[in-house]
């Protein structure tokens, strides 16, 4: 007995040995292959060093695959399995290397020498193969007996893409096999005695040849038990075998077929022949199971086609033109289980055909002519589980059709012109699926009664492609359905009062219906009414879509669905998932709307002593209950005195923009809460007649000169928007109210920054109600002045020498309060700012500012000073002073106005103190930066406001970096230019947003 490491010597020897001996000039491949221990250790190691191969080892899965030129060899050790490809006919072998035992051989694309391949696998040193595969090889002449001999141990013989010529001596040398394949060989005559030595073959396939003929006794003493004949050239078939189980003959031309002596045949397959006809009984001698015939011109069935067929189980006649069947064609055949005539042209069956057939479990008679079923004809069939009739002409399910199917659990009537059942038709009380789709129906409930009453245990009911409307209220009987389909039906409108007529439904698909409203309106009610485990929600989801979806309020409440805009108890019994479009032209999704933009027009509003609209455009907004009132580009010279009002709205939105109206009536006690009387020819307003709750109000672009109240205690207490710019205000003695009303209003003003005095730019924020009233006093105050000058010129003139050295700061800035700006300069102000701007900007945005804003202006000739976020504020201190101190600073404040600003808590804050530090010193310190398209929706009521008022620079203009450089504070260029003033114009970009 050796020891492990003399085995281990010894192998390695072997392997040497059997590599020296290859001889690599003529492609030639010398190979060896030990299984069990020694063939474990036989890996790329061993052979990685030879000249002209390669070897590729798979450690894993025990894989190794040798490459010399173009042959190659794969051994699997798993499988017992070796792979070799020649490619070459210079490819052979030599040498013997010992015998081993492989159990599976696969040669391919190699010449057979006429030697015979038993030599090459002694050469080779393997012994006792199981299982041979042959695949286009190449030998010289016919299959003689010297290409097989001597393969004893061989049981299973597959030859495939070889062109054979079969001698009776072919298989003399394998006289054990059990399996022999021999598809796609080009065989074109079988000798008769060429089987003979095969006493235990079993399966014989010759498929896909060029057979003409078989010789009835071909076969005869074999104990052959399935043969394939399919796909060849044969016209006729009577063979003569005592075993033979199945019989293939499929794809050929057989005009008369012979299965007498066929005693034991249990399964044949003829489709795709042109058998016309059959003798009567034609298999009356055999053990038949199932018969397969497909695919023909079957036109003429026998008399007693099928009968007393004890074992026949499984009949298959498709697709064989069969316009009629005799009414005799399976009696006495009683343990039928499954049968087929789908895709003929039968108009009927005969009433008595099924009379024997009382063990039937499966009918399909799909894809023919059928107009009606007869409940006679389908009497016997008490124990049918699967019945098919989908692609038919029937029009309608009469009473009892169907009754006698008691065990009846599958129902397909597809594609057929029904267009409504009777509620008797259906009494299947078994019935688990029933299938509908692709009918006329329109109506469920006939006569006032639903017509699926009896399906009380149906599990899945598909009626898609009809032209259903309405969920009936008989829905609710079903209570095992679980999957229900009515897509592509006639659903316009779909209540929650309809779903829940259906119980415990898993999933309920509504797709591709012409929906237009969802009203979920009493969803909430009815879900907080449920109480688990009771409620018929759970696990409930429905599938919708469409692409005529109304979007207007009228889906309001199933935008509150989709938006998670209702209590969670609502989602927890239902699901939907939708892809509702909407019917503008556009391809809108629904989902994509914002919930507060959906109104509706106000005549479809119901509601209780509603008004009507005149002249304007009306529409209820459901969000927030208000009416909107939209009269604006419509030439009105007088303002409507009658406002849409009904008992729900909570408030009511006027826009008279953009008309011809000179005065508004009294809306005082009107429930307005926004009005818009821009750009119209107002030329005075009552303020205490607008109405009292207003929180909204614009008045810009008007011929307004003054407001004439004087009492402003209690009026307009809610006001919190208003817009006063480009109107005729005065500026004398009669605007004191006007001044007084802006002082009270301005921090709701948010043109503020933009109301002048009539042909001046004087703002009227910075006045006061002293000031409008003392030019007069102003002319003798100088007049004085100037005679006093006159007496005292020296002493006047050291006095005011005096005053000025000692208070030039504080004159320069009372000067500069009244727009006086001579001597003063911008610079001189702002000596005491730290910073000649400070960036506001998003944190998603700082890609712009490092790399572009901060060297861009920072860099450069005249560089200037920036207060930063990261560089300059103090960490852990508080945020809104650090806003309130960056602001202080600076002479700027930059603003990169992005949609990530917009989102930006901070950066609003650091946007209204910059803005309310400017108003207050009455200067332009605001920059902004428009950083990406932004569109007016995304803006608030503030930032609108602001940004309609004035312009900006917008990135990527041709001229940003010289626009951007003279809006910050300029330097003077010498110290001659001590009255230089700078002066930061407000226009920079023409640019609106759109």
């Amino acid at each position: 007995m050796p020891t492990k490491s003399s085995l281990k010597h010894y192998e390695c020897r072997i392997a040497r040995h059997i590599l020296l001996k290859m001889n690599w000039l003529m492609h030639i491949i010398i190979l060896q292959v030990l299984l069990g221990q020694v063939l474990s250790n036989l890996t790329c190691t061993n052979i990685k060093n030879i000249d002209k191969c390669s070897c590729k080892h798979d450690l894993y899965g025990e894989d190794i695959e040798v490459e010399c030129g173009l042959s190659t060899l794969e051994l699997n050790l798993m499988e017992s399995i070796i792979k070799i490809e020649c490619n070459s006919d210079q490819t052979k072998w030599e040498q013997n290397f010992g015998q081993i035992d492989i159990n599976k051989l696969h040669y391919a694309k190699c010449l057979l020498s006429d030697s015979g391949i038993n030599q090459t696998i002694s050469t080779l040193g393997i012994n006792k193969i199981q299982s041979l595969k042959l695949v286009s090889m190449r030998l010289n002449g016919s299959l003689e007996n010297t290409y097989l001999s001597n393969l004893e141990s061989v049981e299973t013989l597959d030859i495939t893409l070889t062109k054979l010529i079969l001698t009776n001596e072919s298989f003399e040398g394998t006289p054990r096999l059990t399996k022999l394949y021999l598809r796609e060989n080009y065989i074109e005559d079988i000798p008769a005695g060429v089987f003979k030595p095969l006493t235990l073959l079993q399966i014989l396939d010759l498929g896909d040849n060029k057979i003409t003929k078989i010789n009835s006794d071909l076969f005869y003493g074999i104990p052959l038990k399935r043969l394939n004949l399919d796909t060849n050239y044969l016209t006729s078939l009577d063979l003569n075998s005592q075993s033979l189980n199945n019989l293939d003959v499929a794809n050929n031309r057989i005009t008369s077929l012979t299965v007498g002596r066929l005693n034991q045949l249990l399964n044949i397959s003829l489709n795709k022949n042109i058998l016309v006809t059959m003798p009567d009984q034609t298999f009356k001698n055999t053990s038949l199971v199932s018969i397969r015939f497909s695919y023909g011109n079957f036109t003429t069935i026998p008399q007693r086609f099928l009968t007393n067929l004890d074992r026949l189980l499984n009949v298959y006649l498709t697709s064989l033109n069969i316009e009629k069947v005799p009414e005799n064609m399976i009696w006495d055949s009683q343990n039928i289980t499954n049968l087929s005539l789908a895709s003929n042209r039968l108009k009927e069956l005969p009433v008595m055909f099924f009379r024997d057939a009382r063990k039937l479990k499966l009918l399909d008679l799909s894809k023919n002519q059928i107009e009606n079923i007869n409940h006679e004809l389908l009497g016997p069939l008490i124990n049918l589980e699967t019945l098919d009739l989908s692609n038919n002409l029937i029009i309608k399910i009469n009473n009892y059709s169907l009754k006698h199917l008691r065990n009846l659990k599958y129902l397909n009537l597809e594609r057929n012109k029904i267009t409504n059942i009777n509620r008797e038709a259906l009494n299947v009380p078994k019935l688990k699926t029933l299938k509908l789709a692709y009918n006329k129906i329109s109506n469920l409930t006939p006569n006032n009664v639903f017509s699926l009453y009896y399906l009380d245990q149906v599990e899945t009911i598909d009626l898609s492609n009809n032209f259903i409307n309405c969920i009936d209220p008989g829905w609710v009987n079903l209570i095992k359905l679980i999957n229900i389909n009515l897509s592509s039906n006639n659903f316009t409108v779909l209540r929650i009062q309809d779903i829940q007529y259906i119980n415990e439904i898993v999933k309920t698909n509504l797709n591709n219906n012409p929906l237009e409203v969802i009203d979920l309106s009493n969803l909430e009610i009815f879900a907080k009414a449920q109480s688990p485990p009771y409620n018929f929600w759970n696990n409930r989801q429905i599938n919708l879509s469409s692409d005529k979806f109304i979007c207007d309020c009228r889906n309001y409440e199933y935008a509150r669905f989709l938006h998670n805009q209702m209590p969670k108890i609502v989602y927890k019994y239902l699901q939907i998932e939708q892809k509702l479009i909407c019917n503008d032209g556009l391809g809108t999704e629904f989902s994509n709307l914002n919930i507060e933009s959906l109104t509706c027009d106000w005549k479809i509003f119901e509601d209780v002593d509603k008004t009507d609209c005149f002249e304007c455009e009306c529409t209820y907004r459901p969000h927030d209950k208000s009416a909107l009132m939209n009269c604006s580009n419509r030439n009105l010279i007088v303002a409507p005195e009658v406002i849409i009002s009904s008992r729900n709205v909570n408030y009511t939105e006027l826009n008279l923009r953009n008309n011809s109206i000179t005065k508004l009536p009294n809306y005082e006690n009107l429930n307005i809460k926004k009005l818009n009387i821009g750009y119209n020819n107002l030329n005075t307003i009552n303020i205490t007649q607008l109405p009292k709750y207003l929180t909204e109000l614009h008045l810009e672009h008007n011929n307004l000169t003054m407001i004439s109240e004087t009492n402003l205690t209690n009026i307009l207490p809610n006001l919190n928007n208003l817009t006063m710019n480009s109107n005729s205000w005065i500026c004398d003695c009669n605007a004191k109210n006007t001044i007084n009303f802006i002082h009270k209003y301005s921090s709701k003003i948010f043109d503020l920054a933009n109301i002048t005095c009539d042909q001046s730019s004087t703002l009227l924020q910075t006045l006061t109600e002293k000031e409008v009233c003392q030019e007069e006093l102003n002319t003798d105050m100088i007049t004085v002045s100037m005679f006093l000058a006159v007496l005292s010129s020296v002493f006047s003139l050291g006095l005011l020498w005096m005053l000025y050295s000692n208070n030039k700061t504080k004159i320069k800035i009372w000067l500069y309060s009244y727009n006086i700006t001579w001597p003063i300069s911008e610079e001189s102000l702002d000596l005491d700012k730290k910073y000649d701007a400070f960036i506001s900007y998003s944190h998603m945005d700082i890609e712009l500012v490092e790399k572009h804003l901060v060297p861009g202006l920072e860099g450069g000739s005249s560089p200037f000073k920036l207060c930063l976020h990261y560089r300059d504020w103090v960490v852990g201190e508080w945020i809104p002073n650090q806003i309130a101190r960056s602001v202080d600073e600076s002479r700027r404040t930059i603003i990169v106005l992005s949609q990530n600003y917009l989102k930006s808590v901070w950066g609003r804050t650091e946007f209204r103190t910059a803005y309310s530090s400017a108003l207050n010193e009455r200067r332009s310190r605001l920059i902004v930066i428009l950083y990406n398209d932004i569109s007016e929706k995304d803006l608030d009521s503030e930032l609108e406001a602001y940004l309609s008022m004035n312009t900006y620079i917008k990135w990527g203009d041709r001229w940003f970096w010289e626009k951007l450089r003279y809006a910050l504070p300029h330097r003077p260029a010498t110290k001659k230019n001590t009255r230089a003033k700078i002066i930061v114009p407000d226009k920079l970009n023409s640019v609106r947003l759109t």
